[in-house]
């Protein structure tokens, strides 16, 4: 059965609360699971979960949250957030937060190459868009995403920024996110301390907090 959205009203004290928890879980942990540190940080925290959304211009905190959101069979988004009186939306894959996650080393010894991980989590991506191009059309979009022109972004999550060694590796990461698009729309790339340093930043500018 699909998951169903959350409404979520912005709580600044403690979506406050929740970054710097996110911060302390970057700062003890040098690499961080997917399974057991990252799904469930997020999940328990609603706040931090929808702040993600500030990351995109056209959404800041979302006003609905779905962790999950299933396609079909095994097809699932990781989180979707979003704004549905403005028609803006996210689909966000969470991958690994470890050393290796983005880049991992050339068994030539040259330039390092895409890790798997950050390969699997672009093509998750891939196919999230195409599943989303054939439901427009159903019931079930409506309800969840509203009626007529809906957009959607889409936002890999992963690797640590001490993966990234040199600045070429963060060049070719910028690129890509830049440069490659999936059904017109650029994939945000970001480690999970840029998506920290963003959250704490912009909160403390908008709010204070």
């Amino acid at each position: 059965m699909a998951q169903q959205f959350t409404s979520v009203t912005f709580d600044p004290k403690q979506c406050r609360t929740e970054i710097d928890e996110f911060g302390a879980m970057l700062r003890t942990k040098t690499e961080l699971s997917e399974k057991y540190d990252i799904q469930p940080f997020f999940k328990s925290r609603m706040q931090a979960s929808a702040y993600i959304g500030s990351f995109m211009r056209n959404i800041g905190p979302a006003t609905q949250i779905c962790f999950e959101y299933g396609f079909f069979g095994d097809y699932a988004a990781d989180l979707v957030l979003g704004d549905k009186a403005y028609r803006q939306f996210c689909v966000i894959e969470f991958e690994d937060g470890r050393l290796q996650s983005i880049f991992k080393p050339s068994q030539t010894g040259n330039a390092r190459v895409w890790s798997p991980r950050f390969e699997h989590g672009y093509s998750q991506i891939i196919d999230w868009y195409t599943m989303l191009d054939d439901l427009k059309k159903s019931e079930r979009f409506k309800r969840d995403f509203g009626d007529g022109h809906i957009r959607f972004s889409a936002m890999l999550i992963i690797g640590r920024d001490a993966g990234i060694t040199d600045s070429y590796d963060r060049f070719r990461l910028n690129w890509r996110a830049d440069k490659v698009s999936v059904d017109s729309n650029n994939v945000i790339c970001v480690t999970f301390d840029e998506l920290h340093r963003h959250m704490d930043r912009q909160l403390r500018l908008t709010t204070n907090h």
